[in-house]
């Protein structure tokens, strides 16, 4: 985990992920929905949907890639993690942070935009980003309608938590006969 950046609360977001039931997932279809409105949104031919795990970026959902994982020190995911707000990397040879990264150089990846999957307590699970082989610049309208996207995507994410919360729930009203339940 030292060989690349990563937020101060780390540990408690990668125990989130664990809490939510969020790692080592695979490719989901209910988010290329999402994952093509970015591409269309940004006008980019390449979107992901991942959660950002300790080593490891794990792909939800990809167009124009064939992706399952990225190694994290690999991707520029990791700085909208770290970041926790919309990252823009208008042309990544520009960028110190992605000028010399390999896959980018190889991928010939020259644009970059990502925006972070928060839990309510401010936890980033994930990203949604779209990336080019063109750098660009995108204006105000794209960049609010990405944040919408990705509020969207949040959402959905965090559904997971709450399946998670009532499957529990579900399990003790199971196990127990005399269960009592006192709601404010």
């Amino acid at each position: 985990m030292l060989n690349y950046p990563f937020p101060e609360n780390e540990v408690e977001r990668i125990k989130r992920l664990t809490t939510y039931d969020l790692k080592g997932l695979g490719k989901e279809p209910e988010f290329d929905v999402f994952a093509e409105a970015a591409c269309l949104i940004t006008d980019c031919r390449y979107s992901i949907i991942a959660i950002m795990e300790e080593e490891t970026q794990f792909i939800q959902s990809c167009v124009g890639l064939e992706l399952d994982s990225v190694e994290r020190h690999n991707t520029i995911c990791q700085y909208t993690v770290l970041s926790k707000d919309v990252l823009i990397i208008d042309d990544t040879l520009n960028d110190p942070r992605t000028a010399t990264n390999s896959l980018i150089l190889a991928g010939n990846i020259r644009f970059y935009v990502g925006l972070p999957i928060m839990d309510d307590d401010g936890f980033v699970l994930g990203t949604i980003c779209a990336v080019d082989t063109e750098p660009k610049i995108l204006s105000e309208k794209q960049i609010n309608t990405l944040k919408q996207l990705g509020e969207a995507v949040t959402k959905l994410f965090l559904s997971k938590k709450h399946k998670v919360q009532s499957s529990y729930f579900e399990e003790l009203v199971a196990v127990s006969n005399n269960l009592i339940c006192v709601l404010d």
